[in-house]
This record gives structure tokens, sequence and C-alpha cells, in this order.
């Protein structure tokens, strides 16, 4: 037997009561598609986000849910053999909104959504390539910020903040990197950020006017949205383009009309679920296993739980100031 987490409500404010680890019965590969063995999964705000509901109610209960997840091969159905069994995979990207995620012992997915993991990229970097590296190398290949020119983002002390500021340094860009609290400000200036603002004491759009030099920022990430849009966008150049990539705010994001109207300023967003799907895939993992595997990007890992503590992990990952990634292992 296998074992899964199941989500069997959508809850919001309760949504630890509709969590359990339940046994079920070990799936069998049909034409095209791989039996793999999950072993390793982060637990991403995105994981938490979809189990409490907010990606929608008009999914199939129960479901088991996870975003990412290193696997191992176990079996081939007929007509695969791009893998062995035992071979390391990640997928591009797993099905969770189809037919269930990577919180599971054993699962069956299509064979031209896996990819191998090289030698030189560990469990716990390959178990979270997915969500945040795929991320930034997206977000940098649709806004193209030149080397010399400042990018701006918020929530610049999460995982994904951190590998902003590995890949910007690698491309020679200049970072402005927004926090809540002031004592991440020295951390972040520590692991190579260019200046730092942090919102308890610093307005943001009079800072990046310092920074830059009168200039504003080339262009802004954000994992926020909310009323300190207006903000984020009114510290761009002329012409500057704001992308978000999160909703950690659910309240309505705020915009000035001149920025949209005189300044030209272009507001759009980015979701890596859909971005991929318009990509060449194997150049996409191709580029980031490089970028992983010479440790341009680091992932920020952190301790791994076995799957009977999923709940505890799902309340500790939404800690503040948590820092490094958590994991469910098998």
């Amino acid at each position: 037997m296998a074992k899964a987490v199941h989500v069997t409500k959508f809850d919001a404010e309760k949504y630890l009561d509709y969590v359990t680890l339940v046994e079920i019965p070990i799936p069998e590969p049909g034409s095209g598609e791989v039996l793999v063995q999950p072993y390793m999964r982060p637990v991403n705000p995105t994981d938490v986000a979809f189990i409490k509901g907010a990606y929608g109610p008009n999914f199939p209960l129960p479901r088991v849910p996870g975003s990412e997840g290193v696997a191992r091969v176990i079996k081939n159905g007929p007509g695969s053999s791009k893998f062995q069994e035992g071979q390391r995979v990640v997928a591009a990207q797993w099905p969770q909104f189809t037919n269930g995620g990577t919180w599971t012992t054993h699962t069956v997915v299509p064979q031209n959504i896996l990819f191998p993991v090289p030698d030189e990229v560990s469990d716990e970097t390959a178990a979270q390539f997915f969500i945040n590296p795929v991320t930034v190398y997206g977000m940098f290949h649709e806004l193209n910020v030149p080397a010399g020119e400042w990018l701006l983002q918020t929530a610049a002390s999460s995982v994904l903040g951190r590998q902003v500021l590995q890949l910007a340094q690698h491309r020679g860009i200049k970072t402005i990197n927004i926090v809540r609290r002031k004592e991440a400000v020295q951390e972040l200036l520590d692991l190579g950020a260019d200046a730092v603002i942090s919102t308890d004491t610093e307005d943001i759009v009079e800072r990046v006017q310092q920074i830059t030099g009168g200039k504003g920022a080339y262009a802004a990430i954000d994992a926020i949205g909310g009323p300190q849009t207006s903000k984020v966008v009114g510290a761009l150049r002329k012409w500057g383009t704001y992308m978000v990539y999160g909703l950690l705010d659910l309240r309505p994001m705020e915009l000035s009309v001149s920025d949209l109207l005189v300044q030209q300023k272009v507001v759009r967003g980015f979701l890596i679920y859909e971005w991929i799907e318009q990509q060449d895939k194997a150049s996409v993992v191709a580029a980031v296993m490089k970028l992983l595997a010479d440790k341009v990007i680091v992932p920020f890992s952190g301790e791994s739980f076995p799957m009977e503590q999923v709940k505890e992990v799902l309340v500790k990952s939404q800690e503040v100031g948590r820092g490094a990634k958590l994991f469910l292992r098998n």
C-alpha cells in the first residue's frame, strides 16, 4: 500500500481539520506512464494556499497536494523506456491540479513531464527545483533586466527572494530588496544585496529614488500585492515593468492611473504553472539544473519531517521569519 496526504475539504480557517494521512493502493502505470516514488518534497506557500482553497473549490475531493518534489522511478508502463528503475527524476510540472501532487509515496505520471536529476544536484535541491528556481529563471527571462540596472523585489528575505539575489549577482544586476523587519536588513546585505529597504521605518518610493539617483528601478517583482502595490509601481522608472507572482496580501491592489497612463508603466502577472507550458521545457529544465549544479542558485534548505507530521509542518512553515525550506520525507 502507498501513503498519501489527503485534503478532504478546502477551508481557509480550519484547514488542519481536513488534512489526513491515509493508505491507498499503489497505482499501475498505463501506456506512456511511469510509476514513481516521491521521497522528498518541500512545503511551499503555494501548497499551503492550495490546501486552504486559494486556488478555488472546484477540485475533486479527496485531493493529494504537493507542487514539487524529487522521486525515484519504480516501474515503466507500456511504451515508456526513457528512465531506468531507481533513477532520480523531477517533473515540469507535477500534475497537482489534475491527478494529484507529490505528497504521496507512489504516483503515476506521464513520462513526458519527467526529467532526470544530475548527479551533482542533491535531493534537497532537486526537490525544490521547480517552484522557486524555475520561477526566478522565468521572471528574469521575461523582464530581461540589463546588467548594471536596478531590480526591485518585495519579500526579499524569503527563499525565493534569496535566489533572486543569487541570479542577479551572477548576471550583474543590482538589487533593491524590500523587507518588513529591520532584523532582515543586515542578513540580506551580508548575502550580497546592493540595498535593502525596511518598510517598518522607510518609504519605498523615497528610498528607491535615493538609491538609484532619481532614475527609479528598471523593473520590480512582487510576491505581496495589496495596497503596497502602488508604492512598488511608483518606485519604477518610466516604462518600467511591475511583475506580481504572489498573493501574500489578499486585499485589493492599489495603483495610480498616472503611473500607467503618463509614465507608461507595465503591470503584469507571472504564474509558473502557466508560463512553463508555453516554453521548451527541456531547455528550461536544462538551464535551471545547470544553475543549481554550478551552485549559482543555492536553495535555502532546512529540516525534513516524516509525512506523519504533515500538520505540524504546515503550521511551522507559516511562521514569520522561519527562513529555510521545510520538507516532508518518506
